[in-house]
């Protein structure tokens, strides 16, 4: 594992970069949206209810201060009855800061467009944000626009009106119903008016609607992936809040941008008032999953409260200013609340929270900026946005961040956890853990057992004690690796495994219907490969060593014992204790190989070994004798020829054994130990038929 100290540093690197991101991501948007700016159409009013319009440049917007009369008027009142000065100057600048006290009285807009005049008696074109509470447009006195007598349901978003001019100056009038805001800008989405020739119109209403697009799509696309994120790394429900609110993020562009998007949202200012607060629901549900020291109370209260705000918005029809005034105090609040927090856990040095946290003043940036410059068009869709995105970037850049530290702290401890698992399985075999079903070593329970007919193997070294008391530790040691390191993979080749070592000692476990056969085919190869071990330690001036192996197939239980704190994987049988007694009778008659009768029974072909009936062993542990069979295929080949020789000798000695002819099967014995004088089964029948026979 990694030490913490390191994992420390990582984390404070993690942060540095976090902030570093936010801050280039900031200055990227905004030099960005600030590229563009000569796309958006020019904004410097010449005086007060005037423009100068010059084809060169950008359509022009219809900011700063129109002329503002109450009642429906078009150009030809004013002229026949001029207003009072007083009426015409009188101008509510609205933001979404500002709180508008909208007249409960039809209201007229006048702009005069002075026009260059190498372009006169050219086609213009005039786009409206919004047909919503527009009665009537005027240009130079003509109806470019009447209203139906019954307003459509559904938002009309932003129309176009072209029409020809011969006159050097142009009179734009727009008719206001009681109760809407007028073209100045006011209200939460940029209704500003846009003026210029046809052509450039046409382009700057692609750019606008592409640029709505790209913001809504953004939103979507970031929701989408953070969730996806969530959906992988279910613990951090940050993730959850911040895909929940640039979700709403995105409503809220599709409604503020509705006016240059040709999708029939529904509503005026109404609706997109209710996306704003959407959009707070949503960042205070971000903020309630990733700042948890507040009291749950406060937390809730910044869930509820827009949630609330929305819902009278909605039900109302009209924003009045208490239900504005409330608005604006919960977004100062939390915008309080934020900074006063943000600074605090960076005092505590917080990890994500601090750092997401203070990723929220490019929001709060230029949402105030917006305040700044009420009459910017540039800023009315600019600023907001640009903030918006900023603040994504730099949370998506953190959480990215979070999660690839995340991955990186998970990746080690997978593998720290594969190798304590490839570890503890070099002591549990996996063999084991497949026949309980288990997975991995962490998924076995003490009692956890399953019963299996088995063939079970026990091998031995002959004579180890006397062998290793010349031996030192290390030397112990390394001689008992060198042995197993020969035979064991014969084992595992043959698809058996070992279930445990007993000091020079095998106990290996064979599944199957020919495991009995594998059991055997691997003492065969074990007794071939400690011949050749044997040549090897020859040559280095060693002693040659003996193997016996005791075979038995039965069944048994397979599990796990122990105590909650120490288990171990052992098995448990009869049958079990019978491979280890037949172990021991390959010392008792020095031979290598002995296998039981039901051992015997399971061999496929049983004649393709050289085998010996060597009689009905009493086994400790057994009431009834056990038949054993002795297996000398893969011992030394001088030793093979003469037990073969020797071997119709050794059968008719079993014969007359078994018919009580005694003195018949002491000559037959005799002649087997002639021919192989190390023969202990022989040698332990001859001394058996001699007291048999002298009784």
């Amino acid at each position: 594992m990694v030490p913490i100290k390191g994992m420390r540093a990582r984390s404070r690197r993690g942060r540095f970069l976090a902030a570093f991101a936010m801050i280039a991501a900031s200055l990227l948007i905004l030099s960005g949206f600030s590229s563009c700016a000569k796309l958006l159409p020019n904004a410097t009013p010449a005086a007060f209810g005037s423009l100068t319009y010059r084809g060169s440049e950008a359509p022009l917007a219809l900011t700063g201060a129109w002329e503002r009369y109450n009642g429906y008027i078009n150009d030809a009142a004013l002229a026949s009855s001029p207003r009072d000065p007083e009426m015409a100057i009188a101008k509510v600048r609205t933001t979404q800061f500002d709180v508008e006290i909208k007249a409960s009285k039809p209201r007229s807009y006048r702009m005069r467009i002075r026009v260059d005049g190498a372009l006169a008696d050219t086609d213009y074109s005039l786009t409206v944000p919004s047909l919503s509470g527009i009665r009537a447009i005027y240009a130079n006195g003509r109806s470019i626009f009447q209203a139906p007598p019954v307003s459509p349901v559904g938002r009309s978003f932003s129309s176009t009106f072209s029409f020809n001019s011969l006159d050097p100056e142009i009179s734009i009038v727009i008719q206001v119903e009681p109760g809407f805001p007028g073209p100045d800008g006011g209200g939460y989405s940029p209704r500003f008016a846009v003026f210029g020739l046809a052509r450039d119109i046409d382009q700057w209403r692609l750019y606008a609607s592409s640029i709505a697009l790209i913001l809504s799509a953004y939103f979507a696309f970031a929701a989408v992936f953070v969730f996806i994120l969530f959906i992988a790394w279910r613990h951090r429900f940050e993730f959850l809040g911040f895909a929940l609110f640039m979700a709403t993020t995105g409503i809220y562009m599709l409604f503020r941008n509705s006016a240059f998007i040709p999708i029939p949202l529904p509503g005026d200012d109404r609706f997109v008032f209710a996306a704003n607060e959407l959009m707070f629901i949503g960042f205070a549900a971000f903020y309630y999953t990733v700042d948890r020291g507040f009291p749950k109370i406060i937390r809730i209260a910044l869930l509820a409260a827009p949630a609330l705000i929305m819902t009278l918005g909605l039900s109302n029809t009209e924003l009045t200013p208490p239900l504005l005034l409330a608005a604006l105090g919960y977004q100062v609040l939390l915008s309080f609340l934020v900074i006063t927090r943000s600074v605090f856990l960076a005092f505590r040095h917080e990890k994500m929270a601090t750092t997401l946290l203070i990723s929220v003043f490019p929001i709060i940036g230029m949402i105030m900026g917006r305040g700044f410059f009420p009459d910017s068009l540039f800023a009315a869709l600019v600023f907001e946005p640009a903030g918006l995105v900023a603040f994504s970037f730099a949370a998506t850049a953190l959480i990215v961040g979070k999660v690839s530290s995340g991955l990186e702290e998970v990746a080690m401890l997978n593998d720290y956890v594969a190798n304590v698992s490839i570890t503890v399985k070099r002591f549990i075999p996996k063999e084991f853990l497949d026949f309980l079903d288990k997975r991995d070593v962490v998924d076995l329970r003490l009692g956890d057992h399953v019963k299996k007919k088995m063939t079970i193997f026990f091998s031995d070294i002959r004579a180890f004690t006397e062998l290793s008391e010349r031996l030192t530790i290390e030397e112990n040691f390394a001689f008992i690796n060198s042995y197993l390191s020969r035979v064991v993979p014969i084992i595992t080749d043959n698809d058996g495994f070992v279930d445990k070592y007993i000091g020079d000692a095998i106990m290996a476990l064979f599944n199957g219907p020919r495991g009995a056969d594998s059991a055997i085919k691997s003492a065969v190869e074990m007794q071939s490969k400690i011949v050749e071990y044997n040549g090897h330690r020859a040559k280095m001036g060693y002693k040659p060593i003996a193997m016996g192996v005791g075979i038995h197939t039965g069944d048994l239980m397979l599990g796990v014992v122990g105590v909650s704190d120490r288990m171990e994987n052992t098995v448990i049988s009869d049958a079990v204790n019978l491979a280890s007694r037949l172990q021991a009778i390959t010392k008792a008659f020095n031979i290598s190989l002995a296998i039981s009768e039901q051992a015997f029974k399971e061999l496929a072909d049983p004649g393709q070994y050289k085998y010996r009936f060597i009689g009905k062993v009493k086994v400790k542990g057994k009431a009834a004798p056990v038949s054993v069979f002795e297996i000398f295929d893969g011992i030394e080949p001088s030793l093979y020829e003469r037990k073969m020789k020797a071997n119709t000798f050794f059968e008719q000695g079993m014969l007359s054994y078994y018919q009580k002819d005694f003195a018949g099967a002491m000559y037959y014995f005799k002649r087997v130990l002639d021919a192989i004088p190390e023969d202990g089964a022989a040698a332990f029948y001859l001394e058996t038929c001699i007291n048999k026979a002298s009784l």
